[in-house]
């Protein structure tokens, strides 16, 4: 157990990437700007601007985030899902940020993944 605590937190808290010509950014919780360090809590549990960057994003970046259950954003509309309803990856307006926690860990959720060369999603039953 303490050899797969050091292993975790040893990876890195945000992961930029290239992906069909499109600059995204993975974390936990938040994402931030490649060349603006935050603090570990930042990436991991967001702050309290989260809903401002759920709504906003950050320009030219797609942020891909968990953390927040897809069912309990809370100004969301039917056709940010881009699946079912309550319980499927999420995007906001400008599709910069993409919210894939659909609650696997409670009762009704699913594990969610999605394809970031094709947009294919895929989920658990």
């Amino acid at each position: 157990m303490l050899n797969l605590a050091d292993l975790i937190d040893s990876l890195p808290l945000q992961i930029q990437l290239s992906v069909c010509g499109k600059e995204y950014l993975l974390a936990h919780a938040m994402t931030s700007y490649p060349p603006v360090m935050r603090s570990k809590d930042y990436y991991l549990m967001g702050n309290r601007n989260l809903d401002l960057f759920f709504l906003e994003g950050m320009e030219g970046y797609i942020s891909c985030c968990g953390h927040t259950p897809t069912a309990n954003i809370i100004w969301k509309t039917g056709e940010m899902y881009l699946d079912k309803p309550q319980n499927s990856i999420w995007t906001n307006e400008q599709q910069n940020v993409v919210i894939m926690d659909c609650g696997s860990g409670f009762f009704g959720g699913r594990l969610a993944c999605m394809c970031l060369e094709t947009g294919e999603r895929f989920y658990s039953q």
